[in-house]
């Protein structure tokens, strides 16, 4: 027995050793066949636009699957090697396992495909749970692939056993791994140099394939004084801003088919900044009240953002924010604006923060002459400005022309109320010093301040509205009255006031009143939201017969389809509101869901994969790779 023992461990020892160059072959092959298919990652993405981005792409795709292929056997064929020392029972377990990770790359890359993201554990939980996706997650394919990579898997597993059997040196092998090696090595160092440089055609790749970290090496380069990096950062933000209008819009989908009607309505449109839907109450904005009793009110309005020149893209353009960076680059103006201008209506703009921000200069009324300017005075004088200017405007007006007319004022996101006025709600805060708006003690005297500037705006509306009667204008005038975004008093209790912060509904739901000659007075209680302006006065007022979608991502609030969801957010952040929940998610599939209700957390709970799958088509719809 003592000379059969270093007998039986020799030939542990030898089997052990045959085994782990058997892994080596098994994983070099394999890694050629990861290359093949995660070929898809570079089919999903355009061609980079020099010559280096080229370069890049190759290398770092040669580079990354390699690694990552030779990191999976380190970490599974390796160490079984050595607890599983019987060859057969081992390739086995091999071929088991590189049909998991060959078949999750392809899952990987079918989400890539349609997400533009790559499996993370929420996505993972969705494909776990989630049934609904039937189109473009179409999961058919893997019946026939499974049953082929096994058979080609134990092919393999066959053809490296029989040829490291041989023990021939195969410097073909050393060759090719020396090379791949080189490519990751190579692929990391051109990126530390783009991302110092903020290169776009390389540093643009980031992203492109699952598990890819590439190296940066800027606290190393500034510490040498190679790398400024406040330039740095100054450089970056404006790189990431161009990047996110690299595609081209299509917009319209389609020409415009427009029957004009012999009889046109004045449009005005009244934005109230700041005024969220629970205000809309008798006892807080009686004239507004007994308006919108008189006319349509819409109950489940959700704005298009949580910011003022965000929602007012979304009203405008009837489109999520998301698109707006490619508008501003490309300098196109609202449909509804070029229409109006089309059919010959006089334009009128009026707004107390001004029309100087970019969302009017570069968007809304791009384009545009005789539009008034005037230097944002945010406060209740200036708001009555407002109010005067637009006043004395309509007086000019005649019959021979019809007119569309935008006023804005601001007063319940300033809660700037004249010295002399005295609200009903008191006490209310005199100082408005945030630092003191925002203790437990000034709570309800900041809610007091809030609603007796809304008080006050409800009777600046019912001036302006007296002003269409007194010149016999308002038989013939839609009006819409509405609000970029309403304003939160902490009631989510996360240290939430104002706006900007949530998407909860006390920043996001705003009062939504027209009023429509020949229309009869309804309250709608279906899911109703900014992008639904822009196809409703098209196709009612303005004679398009388009379908809707060929231009907006909105329906017509009065003939339309109802939404079951609505994509809201902005460029950086997307928003799915849904009847009893709110899903936000961002660029790199980070997902948080919440209660509609009272915007709390719903940890255990996951996005609707089928809505998520037509959110993601509504995010590119307009967008057509150059």
């Amino acid at each position: 027995m003592a000379i059969l023992r270093p007998q039986s461990e020799a030939f542990q020892r030898d089997q052990v050793s045959r085994l782990i160059s058997w892994g080596h072959w098994f994983t070099f092959f394999n890694i050629l066949l990861a290359l093949v298919i995660s070929g898809r990652y570079i089919l999903a993405n355009p061609w980079p636009e020099t010559q280096l981005g080229v370069a890049y792409l190759i290398l770092s795709w040669l580079g990354h699957f390699s690694f990552v292929g030779f990191i999976a056997y380190l970490l599974t064929l390796f160490p079984l090697s050595f607890v599983i020392p019987n060859q057969k029972l081992m390739r086995n377990c091999s071929v088991v396992i590189a049909v998991v990770i060959l078949t999750v790359l392809l899952l990987d890359t079918q989400i890539y495909h349609v997400f533009k993201f790559h499996i993370n554990p929420t996505v993972w939980d969705l494909l776990l749970k989630e049934t609904q996706s039937k189109s473009e997650l179409n999961w058919n394919f893997l019946f026939i692939v499974i049953p082929v990579l096994f058979v080609l898997e134990l092919v393999i597993s066959n053809y490296t056993w029989k040829m490291q059997q041989r023990r021939r040196k195969r410097v073909w092998g050393k060759v090719i791994s020396s090379v791949l090696v080189s490519c990751f090595l190579l692929t990391h160092l051109t990126y530390i140099i783009a991302d110092a440089k903020l290169y776009e055609p390389v540093i643009a790749q980031r992203a492109n394939f699952p598990l890819s970290y590439p190296m940066t090496a800027r606290s190393f380069l500034a510490k040498h004084g190679w790398l400024d990096l406040e330039q740095y950062r100054s450089k970056a933000a404006q790189v990431a801003e161009i990047n996110s209008g690299k595609l081209r819009l299509i917009y319209p989908l389609e020409p415009l088919q427009v029957t004009e009607p012999e009889n046109k309505f004045n449009i005005l449109l009244v934005v109230v900044s700041g005024l969220r839907a629970d205000m809309l109450q008798p006892d807080v904005m009686p004239f507004l009240s007994d308006f919108a009793g008189k006319n349509q009110q819409f109950m489940q309005h959700i704005a298009g953002d949580n910011m003022h020149e965000g929602s007012l893209f979304s009203l405008f353009y009837g489109l999520p924010e998301a698109y707006r960076t490619n508008f501003d680059m490309e300098g196109v103006a609202p449909l509804l604006i070029d229409e109006l201008q089309r059919q010959d209506y006089t334009l009128s703009a009026f707004s107390s923060y001004g029309l100087n921000q970019n969302i009017y200069r570069k968007g809304i009324f791009h384009g545009v002459r005789q539009i008034s300017r005037r230097k944002a005075d945010l406060s209740a004088h200036s708001d009555q400005q407002t109010i005067n200017g637009w006043q004395n405007w309509l007086a000019r007006q005649t019959s021979e022309r019809p007119w569309f007319s935008y006023l804005n004022i601001t007063m319940p996101s300033t809660l700037a109320v004249p010295a002399d006025y005295q609200g009903p709600f008191q006490p209310e805060l005199v100082d408005s010093n945030p630092f003191a708006a925002f203790t437990p003690e000034n709570h309800d005297k900041f809610i007091n301040r809030y609603k007796n500037a809304v008080r006050y705006s409800d009777e600046q509306l019912q001036g302006i509205i007296s002003a269409l009667r007194e010149h016999q204008l308002a038989e013939n005038t839609i009006v819409i009255i509405t609000a970029d975004r309403g304003l939160e008093f902490n009631e989510t209790n996360t240290n939430s006031w104002g706006s900007g912060s949530n998407y909860s509904t006390y920043q996001m739901s705003v009062p939504f009143v027209v009023s429509w000659p020949g229309k009869k007075a309804q309250r709608y209680n279906n899911l109703t939201t900014h992008y639904d302006l822009t196809p409703t006065l098209l196709h009612d007022a303005l004679g398009v017969e388009n379908d809707d979608k060929s231009y907006s991502s909105g329906n017509n609030l009065f003939g339309g389809e109802q939404h079951d969801w609505l994509l809201l957010g902005n460029r950086q952040r997307y928003v799915i509101y849904e009847p009893n929940t709110i899903t936000e998610f961002n660029r790199q599939g980070d997902f948080s869901i919440f209660t509609r209700k009272n915007y709390q957390s719903l940890d255990d709970s996951r996005p609707n994969m089928a809505v998520l799958l037509q959110v993601m088509n509504e995010l590119s719809r307009f967008k057509d790779a150059d």
